[in-house]
């Protein structure tokens, strides 16, 4: 069974590792990348490969922008030398023409699974459709890529965007990096009776730049998360180690805050682990682990108690 009649199944669990792609101007790093996950794809079902721009956010830059190599090019050589299933990540909005793009990636690089992205900005017009444009367009080409989208809990009326997306097409959505269960307890159970799959995020944090790289991004931080994170009790600043072990120990309470709070029918769940620089990616690789056990533990749970 693939990936795609895999989705739908809520007493499956999938797990994304989600991979940036390495630089362009440094070949020989595309293997080393390839090695690298080499380690994980026992750990994982998919890896997730997001698509790189150039950033025009407010607030100063924490990082100088490098381009990337192409997602579906290192996606073609994770599937053929890996044999592990790739899902690619596609800003739609800068190329008027998805379609041929969509077609060209299946049909020359094998790309079978596509994360539709948006726009930075709902204020920007942009020369490409929308996601849910470029959803429907596929849809009526009967084109057989399957595509999911991006969620962020914390967005209004973000649960009436998901059903709008899945009945356009999309089958699973990725979750922002989630440091709090508020917002995606209430979304997961204004999403009682959709069939798509809702991929929670996580991710590492080990140093204060982390965060601070977080909020440049737009990700949705509690006031409160520094303090948690990164200082002692008597209000010095803790090691990576321990930053790290507080990220992951919230990580975990977060999804089964998720798991404790379902509704009656609710979407299936995934776990999608990113890291967010070098620094941390030993550490996602830890997070992967613990928190993929957990997650396969909580869902068959979830599935034993179905058929109690």
């Amino acid at each position: 069974m693939g990936l795609k009649e895999q989705l739908l199944d809520p007493s499956n669990p999938i797990v994304f590792f989600e991979q940036v792609p390495p630089p362009a101007d440094r070949p020989e790093s595309l293997q080393s990348t390839l090695e690298e996950l080499g380690k994980v794809r026992g750990l994982v079902d998919a890896i997730n490969i997001p698509e790189i721009h150039d950033e025009e956010r407010k607030g100063d830059r924490t990082y100088k922008f490098v381009p990337r190599v192409e997602p579906r090019i290192l996606g073609a050589r994770i599937a053929r030398e890996l044999n592990t299933e790739v899902v690619i990540n596609r800003v739609v909005v800068h190329s008027p023409d998805q379609l041929d793009w969509l077609r060209q990636s299946y049909a020359e690089y094998g790309v079978r699974h596509v994360v539709l992205v948006g726009g930075e900005s709902s204020q920007v017009s942009y020369p490409g459709p929308n996601v849910t444009e470029t959803a429907l367009q596929a849809q009526a080409a009967g084109m057989a890529v399957c595509l999911g989208g991006i969620t962020i809990p914390s967005r209004d009326h973000e649960a009436d965007r998901i059903r709008a997306k899945n009945a356009a097409g999309l089958q699973f959505f990725t979750s922002q990096i989630l440091f709090d269960s508020n917002d995606v307890v209430w979304l997961v159970q204004r999403l009682n009776g959709v069939a798509a799959r809702v991929f929670l995020s996580f991710c590492p944090v080990s140093h204060p730049g982390d965060l601070k790289f977080l909020r440049w991004l737009g990700a949705d931080i509690p006031n409160d998360l520094d303090r948690f994170l990164l200082e002692g009790n008597n209000g010095s600043g803790v090691s990576a180690e321990t930053c790290f072990e507080r990220s992951l120990n919230l990580a975990q309470r977060i999804l089964m805050d998720v798991f404790d709070n379902l509704p009656p029918d609710p979407p299936a769940l995934g776990l999608n682990i990113e890291h967010i620089n070098q620094r941390n990616y030993r550490g996602a690789i830890k997070m992967l682990d613990q928190l993929g056990n957990l997650y396969s533990n909580l869902v068959a749970a979830r599935a034993r108690a179905s058929l109690a």
